[in-house]
């Protein structure tokens, strides 16, 4: 018996668990609480809430739901997420009208650059190619400023990636589905009803500012749409110029790689008229070296002219000489006169003038030697200067023919030459502008160059950024249209959630009723409570009275078992016509179930040819079927009724009948006995007071009638009680059970449990 009571312990702990999840169940009766049904659901409702009574600090215990309260939580929030991204909006707007400010600061600031380089290249312009070089660039300078002027910004590309960044942090919050969308409007609306329609006109503003900012929005977008359209036309003017700047620098290149062969040429040409002047310069030196032959040979006539003064100058001797001669004869002739006079004086003075007149002799026969000699080379040198002029006048003739001539041509190629050099002047001096004229072009076209290619650069820069807003702006106007679409599904879920919110401000208002009597109520409960802890600490006290009676009520249940196993084992032949009545009726009422059948033949006690007259299959009654029927265990119906035969009593005893089930069954009887009293006393209270009132007074009347009904409001029953309970109110809640009460006196004046069950 111990063991069986543990075990019903461990089936009410494990249910007791199991009873938190039938929340739903509770919204079932209420509504037909609200709808009013039968005195008999009402009188059953109290227990099973009394049963499954949440703890009194819970909403439910309060007389309030908790799913409302969540939900109007839900649309605050929801609100709060639509204002907040409202305001990022606004906050967006005003940024993009800074920008927008920003860029017309800009393009001013560009105009005038570009006013100041139009002025400074017109001031440079010195070339017709400079002049269209010029001229491109101006054109350059107006397609950026017509760029500028068509991009409301160049900049933006970083506001478009934080608005993309900002939408797409924020699509997420406007992205709200239905259900948030509905339970939005449902929560503005209980605001509204809360804050005693404060909020109405700041709703309707709202509504208002959004419409306004949709429309500008939209406004916004066609303007972006077209500034799109603007850039893309901009964008292919742009390179169209680009191309057109590529062509002419491609012609620049030609132009400047003509100007190369033509220096080529021209060096070439230069080249050559050297290789001419060279040529003229060596015939020059051939004729210089003719002259100086010449001018030898003139010097070699001048050394003949020499010899002939010579021999003119010999000759002079000559005569000289012999006038000597003649003169040293006289001297000879008076000094031989003179010495023949004084010959006598002296012979050695005559020896010596024999011996220097043979040696003057001698000297003369020399010297006339000499003058022979002389004379002939002079006959043959006149002759040879004879033969010598006369060659030399024919040379002479000639050289001075050839002279002439080479004069001439000298005179003539002098004139060339200096033609050729005044030429060759005047085409340096050219090359030498040309040069000019070409370094000057180069560096211009290497300045225009430069700067087309810088200008080329920032284009091509440009119009990457270009792109790159083009792509930022269209990923922002897709977030746009995803946002105005979910801004225009919101304000449809906005206006069904504000008819919800209506349905919902009226059940609200309902609540707050609801709520008031519940105050009232909850005062009431907790006086009661306060008797109830009173009662408790009674019944604490009982229950230790109850626990030192335990061993007593234990053998005299045993006893009194005893003596109903030998009542019913006594009366076996013997049937109360009510049960036989009462099954009859089940039996035809549930359409000849064979639950029923399989009780009536187990009661009764058929014979085996009995049961296959009427059809029955053999099968084992469970406790279960008896239960369904009368909600009280078999065996104790057996040991009441009497009337089963010795097979049904020994199966019924076999069923694995327990004290507790017998236990269990005897304080439902107690129960319903208990709720007929109450069920009397609260008809004559239910004319006065509303269907939640009766509910909670019977709840309470429930928990404080005793303090055994108290610990079992308390504790959760379990599942398999709470169906009997359920099967026993449903069918035989008025049968009287007069014949239980009658067998066991001793046992109705003790009616509590033992404290081993709780």
């Amino acid at each position: 018996m111990r063991s069986s009571i543990a075990t019903y312990r461990e089936s009410l702990s494990r249910i007791a668990n199991e009873v938190l999840d039938t929340a739903d169940e509770l919204e079932a009766p209420r509504s037909r609480l609200s709808e009013g049904e039968s005195p008999a659901s009402a009188r059953r409702l109290p227990r099973r809430l009394s049963r499954i009574s949440p703890p009194t600090g819970s909403p439910t215990a309060n007389g309030v739901d908790s799913g409302p309260q969540d939900e109007i939580a839900k649309y605050k929030a929801d609100i709060l997420k639509l204002q907040a991204s409202e305001a990022e909006i606004r906050a967006l707007s005003v940024n993009y009208a800074a920008i927008l400010t920003e860029k017309e600061e800009q393009l001013s600031k560009l105009r005038e650059e570009n006013g100041s380089l139009r002025k400074s290249l017109e001031a440079s312009a010195l070339h017709p190619s400079r002049d269209e070089s010029h001229k491109t660039l101006t054109n350059n300078s107006n397609a950026l400023k017509g760029n500028s002027e068509h991009s409301p910004g160049r900049r933006q590309r970083h506001f478009s990636q934080e608005n993309s960044h900002s939408t797409g942090n924020h699509t997420p919050k406007s992205n709200v589905p239905r259900q948030d969308g509905l339970s939005n409007g449902a929560m503005q609306k209980h605001a509204n009803s809360h804050g005693n329609g404060k909020e109405g006109p700041g709703l309707l503003h709202e509504n208002k500012s959004v419409a306004a900012s949709k429309s500008s929005f939209e406004a916004d977008i066609e303007r972006l749409r077209a500034q799109l359209d603007k850039e893309c036309q901009n964008a292919g003017t742009l390179k169209q110029k680009l191309q057109e700047e590529r062509q002419l620098n491609e012609s620049y290149l030609s132009n400047i790689n003509d100007l190369k062969m033509d220096k080529e040429r021209s060096s070439i040409e230069l080249k050559e008229l050297r290789k001419e002047l060279n040529e003229k310069i060596s015939e020059l030196g051939q004729l210089d070296a003719e002259l100086k032959k010449r001018v030898m040979e003139q010097e070699s006539n001048i050394s003949l002219e020499n010899a002939k003064n010579m021999i003119v100058t010999l000759e002079k001797e000559n005569a000289k000489l012999k006038i000597e001669k003649d003169e040293l004869e006289q001297n000879l002739k008076l000094h031989v006169q003179s010495t023949s006079e004084k010959a006598v004086d002296t012979t050695e003075d005559v020896e010596k003038m024999t011996l220097s007149i043979k040696r003057l002799e001698e000297e003369l026969m020399d010297t006339r030697k000499g003058r022979d000699k002389a004379l002939h080379e002079l006959a043959r040198l006149k002759q040879h200067l004879l033969e010598k002029e006369l060659e030399d006048s024919d040379k002479m003739d000639e050289d001075t023919k050839m002279i002439e001539d080479l004069r001439a041509n000298c005179e003539q190629q002098r004139a060339h030459v200096m033609q050729l050099e005044k030429a060759l002047r005047q085409e340096i001096a050219k090359k030498d502008e040309l040069k000019k004229l070409k370094s000057d072009e180069l560096r211009n076209s290497n300045e225009t160059i430069s700067d087309l290619k810088q200008k080329l650069a920032n284009c091509m820069s440009i119009v990457n950024s270009k792109n790159v807003e083009l792509l930022n702006l269209q990923t922002a106007l897709g977030q746009y249209y995803a946002e105005s679409e979910a801004k225009e599904r919101l304000g449809r879920d906005l206006s069904r959630a504000r008819e919800e919110a209506a349905k919902l401000s009226e059940s609200l208002k309902v609540a707050n009723q609801e709520l008031v009597i519940a105050k009232r109520e909850k005062e009431e409960i907790a006086s009661k409570l306060a008797q109830t802890e009173r009662m408790l600490s009674e019944g604490k006290n009982f229950i230790q009275k109850l626990e030192e009676d335990n061993t007593k009520l234990r053998h005299a249940l045993e006893q009194s078992v005893t003596t109903l196993n030998r009542m019913s084992l006594d009366s076996d032949n013997h049937v109360d016509r009510r049960i036989v009545i009462k099954l009859l009726v089940t039996y035809f009422q549930r359409n000849h179930s064979k639950e029923v059948l399989d009780l009536m033949v187990s009661m009764l006690g058929f014979t085996e040819e009995d049961k296959q007259s009427i059809g029955f299959a053999q099968h084992a009654a469970g406790k279960g079927v008896v239960r369904g029927v009368l909600g009280l265990p078999g065996r104790l119906v057996g040991g009441i009724l009497g009337g089963s035969s010795p097979e049904t009593s020994s199966r019924v005893a076999s069923d694995n009948q327990s004290f507790a089930d017998l236990w269990v069954d005897f304080l439902l009887k107690e129960t319903e006995e208990r709720e007929k009293r109450e069920s009397s006393e609260a008809s004559s209270r239910r004319s006065t007071n509303s269907p939640l009132e009766h509910g909670s007074k019977l709840q309470t009347s429930s928990v404080s009638s005793s303090p055994t009904g108290q610990t079992i409001s308390t504790t959760p029953p379990p599942r398999r009680y709470h169906q009997i309970l359920d099967h026993a109110d449903g069918e035989f809640a008025t049968v009287p059970l007069t014949s239980s009460a009658s067998t066991h006196p001793a046992q109705s004046s003790r009616s509590r449990p033992p404290t081993g069950y709780y």
